[in-house]
C-alpha cells in the first residue's frame, strides 16, 4: 500500500498551484483515497519531480 506524501504542511502555492508540503495538486489530494496503488505511486513520482524542479537552493 502506497503511503500519502503528506507531511502536514497543507498550503497550495498561488504561483505553481501545488501543495508546499507534498507537491501534489488539489485534485490529486482530493482524489487520493479513491486512487489505485499504481496511481498513487505515479502521483508520488510526479510530486517528487515537482519538488526537485520547484525548490531552488
Amino acid at each position: 500500500m502506497t503511503e500519502s506524501p503528506c507531511i502536514g504542511v497543507c498550503l497550495i502555492n498561488k504561483e505553481h498551484h501545488f501543495c508546499e508540503g507534498c507537491f501534489r495538486s488539489q485534485d490529486e489530494i482530493a482524489q487520493w483515497l479513491a486512487l489505485s496503488d499504481d496511481q498513487k505511486k505515479e502521483i508520488n513520482k510526479l510530486a517528487s519531480e515537482r519538488q526537485i524542479k520547484l525548490i531552488s537552493f
